[in-house]
């Protein structure tokens, strides 16, 4: 089988990147489908995804809703690591109007997602987004 070509998986790891900020807008619980079965936070140490969606819904239900969601793709980039494994990111600036009874905080800054290639997929690892702590 042919190695799939360096331009697919720049777009595959920028169309999920944007997949997963388009959900976190509209509060979906469709972001999961972006993100690995675990995640590897600085210092090494793993966490299951769902304790990562458990601090999503947390983050989602504090605010009523999110308006005016913009972002810039500022970078994207990848390494093959052979058998069929790989490591990348997408980086840049995001940010919206967290809306809570009418009031609202304008919530913004960089943000960087890792992926990892799995099972010939490019899935989330770790996030760091505005709005977003572990």
């Amino acid at each position: 089988m042919q190695e799939t070509p360096t331009f697919n998986h720049q777009a595959d790891i920028v169309n999920s990147a944007i997949r997963f900020i388009n959900s976190w807008f509209k509060q979906s619980k469709s972001i999961t489908e972006e993100m690995s079965d675990f995640f590897i936070l600085p210092g090494g140490k793993v966490i299951g995804k769902d304790v990562i969606t458990a601090r999503l819904k947390g983050i989602f239900g504090k605010s009523d809703e999110y308006v005016g969601g913009r972002y810039d793709i500022i970078d994207a980039n990848f390494d093959l690591l052979g058998d069929g494994k790989g490591m990348g990111f997408v980086e840049g600036v995001a940010g919206f109007r967290a809306v809570l009874q009418k009031q609202s905080k304008i919530v913004s800054g960089p943000f960087k997602l890792y992926f990892a290639l799995q099972n010939g997929s490019w899935k989330i690892v770790n996030i760091e987004f505005p709005g977003f702590a572990y």
